[in-house]
């Protein structure tokens, strides 16, 4: 007995203990009491990459715990300046691991500092994240703890060779410095040109502290070289200092060509921009970064916080950054996993007097941390996909670009797929060495030059009888060229200069042998589907049904269609019926019925218990039309008893206040401001009354009207803006539709005597139209959408359409002056409704009330009949008669055979008995 107690005490003792432990580390784990989990950050801030990293990895740490509130542990950084030195890293590591006691460390930046903290970590089991030592010095497979989050830069190596395979380059140029980045890709590239069959000619390491004129020596002889193909892999202050001494010496001229790889280019928006203009026309390896849902989020975040700074440190944000906050977000998962407090132990504690530097406690979590940062892999991280391999991150694909200002994309290189001109190409089976017909050919400098001297694009050019201002060409001839002149054309001039590279063309009228037009718009867009033009410039809108067979770039101007009409004088104060203009007759009249059938309303209301609402038919009529319109200016005095009355008159009391209100804005602005109007408002009204309506000749204006109905023979074909104004001024049209970018020329010529009316009526705009996958395309739409966003477009158009100083006519739309009956129907609608309801419940109650009065009457009279016929059945009784009464057994029975209503038999033995009393 006293061993089961003593069992069961045990077990109690056992359970409580389990229920204690458990309480405890709920409470510690739980997200209002994390557990802390240190780690520290090692950065040069002084340099860009270093502060721009730091920005992101303190976003990501916001970021994660933002979509996990539910985390056991909360990071704490302890961030560390390297300024650029191995020596300055490793003690800020070993304070971190020794006296901080730090679970990880992101942020080795270089290669010569990872290499050092890499061998600390695999001591001290702290997992080393670099997310921008990329040299291939330094792998996962010799440091246990060692994790690049990052592309090793020998993973470009097939892109690079992928790429001088396509331009059949056989020997190259190879520069480099002597930092171990610069020297550990060395082998790499050269195994990868002995795959495609070149190889080294010329090797030249730059030192990093290298003197300009040495530099200057070393191009020297690389001119004197037969190999005119170089290789550059250069740190960033390196390679800005050799390019800016390649432009001095002449050597980016045609013949060259220049390959640098992703370690410049990836930074190449922090180079300064007298040397980035210098390096036109260089190719670049850069890192592909896949547009996601995440990486555009964490792009505008980025825009939000620090767009301010770009004028100042110019923080434009790098792939090294996008790499620091997937490495801080990933890190920041893996601690939150292996956060267990109930197997959290302190680390033990280490000697304050050791001397040994190597002497650091072993961290009981790092394992655990290295293990979950090891096994993440998803699809969102805001560099693209976060898969790692042994300890580093997977390639993924390059982009190959031209470099300039904006550093344009001709080419993908994809692992195992190989080149290709846009990703929209990949899966077609090649292999990683594509061919030059597999990139934007005509951003390289061998296409270009083959276009420049063997191929002439034939621009066509439209023979225009109306606007000139926008394309004027001169008839064409054998001798001499034609000339060519207009905004259009000088928009066209203005994005061909703007192109990285030099295209001949030359300009051919669609004319007859009278220099007379052709054809119009769309003859002259199919002969560019017929191959007679590659392209064709000039006024031309973008169409759906012209996309069909053409290509369009992005519009140069505004688009829409629009309405020019005549303004009339609107000053109409000294009419006799001038207070009548605010509103429309048709809303008079309406206004006015409603006023008077709102008054019989109440009048059927209220004249059966009302008595200001009786009297003669004339005094009734009287006093409904006089409660009708007293209300408008809120002065009748008869009081309403009525709930059915006081329902309507609320409602139309409200009515009256808008109608009222909307009235007096209106003469207001009648009388005060517009003085002038104009004479249609919109194209409806014009359809309805039949209008005639000019055009411009040659326009797709008339498809336009034909498809909204309108009659072929009321449309005027115009010629030129002086048949416009005339036509309009004569009233031969009513108005002309066109497109706004001629309306404005004509609007800024003629601005006071006519205006714009109506909506708008969109379309794509003025494009230069080009033949179906034309290469030229993409590269000349981009150009025009950059050459619309600059100053240089106002100043064209300034110059062919005026300075604008006539008012602006898109600033407002012009609508009539009155208001009309559409324009109230909502409010008219419901208390209409509202009136007819009430109408409809009086009528029902009052005919409620006499079928209930009708019951009552014919039931009153039932009653009397019946007493009636009781009391005359009663007199003609033979006893009665003899004046022999009868026993009471005898009445009662009597009584009990009368009427069956209660009420009738009570009043037959009242009578009974009076008369039984009168005569005794």
């Amino acid at each position: 007995m006293k061993n089961k107690r003593f069992s069961f005490f045990l077990l109690f003792l056992l359970i409580m203990g389990f229920h204690t432990c458990f309480t405890e580390a709920q409470e510690y784990c739980s997200p209002n009491n994390p557990s802390l989990f240190h780690i520290g950050v090692v950065l040069d801030l002084n340099s860009m990459v270093g502060k721009v990293a730091e920005r992101c990895i303190s976003m990501a740490l916001s970021d994660y715990y933002s979509f996990h509130p539910d985390y056991n542990s909360k990071i704490v950084l302890h961030v560390r300046d390297s300024r650029g030195d191995a020596i300055n890293a490793a003690s800020a590591a070993l304070d971190l691991i020794k006296n901080v006691g730090v679970e990880a460390i992101i942020g080795p930046q270089t290669s010569e500092e990872t290499e050092f903290l890499a061998k600390m970590g695999s001591k001290a089991q702290v997992p080393i994240i670099s997310f921008s030592a990329i040299s291939s010095s330094i792998s996962p497979n010799w440091f246990p703890y060692f994790i690049r989050f990052a592309q090793n830069d020998s993973s470009q190596v097939k892109a690079i060779a992928a790429v001088l395979k396509s331009y059949e380059y056989k020997e190259v140029s190879l520069i480099h410095d002597d930092s171990h980045s610069g020297t550990a890709a060395i082998p790499y590239i050269i195994d990868g040109l002995q795959e495609i069959g070149a190889h080294i000619h010329h090797r030249i390491v730059l030192p990093h502290a290298i003197k300009e004129l040495a530099i200057e020596d070393i191009l020297r002889e690389l001119g004197h070289t037969s190999s005119r193909v170089f290789i550059v892999h250069l740190s960033l202050s390196l390679g800005s200092r050799f390019f800016s001494h390649v432009k001095e010496m002449g050597m980016m001229k045609s013949g060259y060509k220049w390959i640098i790889t992703s370690g410049l280019t990836d930074l190449l928006s922090y180079m300064e921009p007298s040397v980035l203009s210098s390096m036109k026309d260089v190719i670049g390896i850069k890192t592909h970064v896949p547009s996601s849902g995440p990486h555009l989020r964490f792009m505008a975040q980025w825009r939000k916080q620090f767009g301010k700074d770009h004028s100042k440190e110019r923080m434009e944000l790098n792939v090294y950054g996008l790499w620091a906050y997937d490495a801080t977000f990933v890190t920041a998962k893996a601690a939150n996993k292996a956060s267990l407090c109930l197997n959290r132990k302190p680390r033990p504690p280490v000697s304050a007097n050791s001397t040994d530097f190597f002497n650091m406690s072993v961290s009981l979590m790092g394992s655990e941390v290295l293990k979950h940062i090891k096994a993440t892999r998803y699809n969102t991280g805001v560099s693209g996909e976060i898969h790692l391999v042994n300890g580093e991150l997977q390639s993924s694909s390059f982009e190959i670009v031209n470099v300039n200002e904006s550093s344009h994309k001709i080419g993908y290189w994809i692992p195992m797929d190989g080149l290709f001109w846009s990703l929209s190409a990949v899966g077609m089976g090649k292999n990683y060495l594509g061919t030059v017909k597999d990139l934007d050919v005509v951003q390289w400098p061998r296409v270009l030059e083959a276009i420049s001297s063997d191929k002439v694009l034939k621009i066509g050019v439209p023979v225009k009888l109306v606007f000139p201002e926008f394309i004027n060409i001169t008839c064409s001839s054998n001798d001499q060229k034609p000339n060519v002149t207009g905004f259009s054309y000088e928009v066209f001039e203005h994005v061909m200069k703007s192109l990285p590279f030099k295209v001949s063309y030359e300009y051919i009228a669609y004319d007859n042998e009278h220099c007379d037009p052709k054809g119009d718009y769309s003859d002259l867009l199919q002969q560019v589907y017929h191959k007679e033009f590659d392209a064709v410039i000039g006024d031309i809108t973008i169409l759906a049904n012209r996309s069909q067979y053409v290509d369009f770039t992005q519009p140069y101007t505004v688009s829409g269609v629009r309405m020019i009409v005549p303004t009339v004088n609107d000053d109409d104060t000294g009419s006799l019926w001038w207070f009548m203009k605010p509103l429309t007759t048709e809303l008079w009249l309406t206004t006015i019925s409603l006023i008077v059938l709102k008054g019989f309303f109440v009048w059927i209301f209220e004249h059966g218990e009302n008595p200001e609402f009786q009297g003669a038919p004339s005094e009734i009529v009287g006093k409904i039309l006089s409660f009708s319109f007293s209300i408008y200016v809120f002065s009748n005095q008869e009081k309403l008893k009525s709930n059915y009355s006081r329902f309507i008159v609320s409602l139309w009391t409200f009515s009256v206040f808008i109608l009222v209100s909307s009235y007096t804005a209106n003469l207001t602005s009648m009388l005060t401001v517009e003085k002038f109007r104009p004479t249609v408002t919109d194209i409806d009204t014009l359809y309805r009354e039949g209008k005639y309506i000019g055009y411009q000749d040659g326009s797709f204006v008339p498809d336009l009207l034909r498809n909204k109905g309108f009659d072929p023979s009321r449309l005027t074909r115009l010629y030129s803006l002086e048949e416009y104004a005339n036509a309009l001024a004569n009233g031969s049209v009513s108005a002309i539709v066109d497109e706004i970018p001629y309306i404005n020329a004509f609007v800024a010529k003629y601005c006071h005597q006519f205006t714009v009316v109506g909506p708008t009526y969109r379309t794509g705009g003025f494009g230069f139209a080009f033949a179906k996958d034309h290469p030229l395309l993409q590269n000349i739409s981009q150009a025009v959408l950059n050459f619309s966003e600059g100053e240089k477009m106002n100043e064209i158009e300034k110059k062919w359409f005026g300075s604008g100083t006539c008012v602006e006519p898109f600033a407002t739309n012009v609508t009539s002056s009155k208001l009309h009956l559409h324009s109230f129907r909502s409010l008219y609608t419901i208390v209409g409704v509202a009136s007819i309801l009430a109408l409809v419940l009086f009528f029902s109650f009052f005919a409620y009330k006499s079928i209930i009065d009708i019951r009552e009457t014919v039931r009153r009279r039932a009653l009397w009949w019946s007493f009636i016929t009781s009391y005359y059945s009663h007199e003609k009784d033979p006893q009665k008669q003899t004046g022999q009464p009868k026993s009471g057994h005898e009445h009662e029975h009597q009584i009990s055979e009368g009427p069956t209503d209660f009420y009738m038999i009570e009043l037959s033995s009242n009578n009974d008995e009076g008369r039984h009393t009168g005569r005794e």
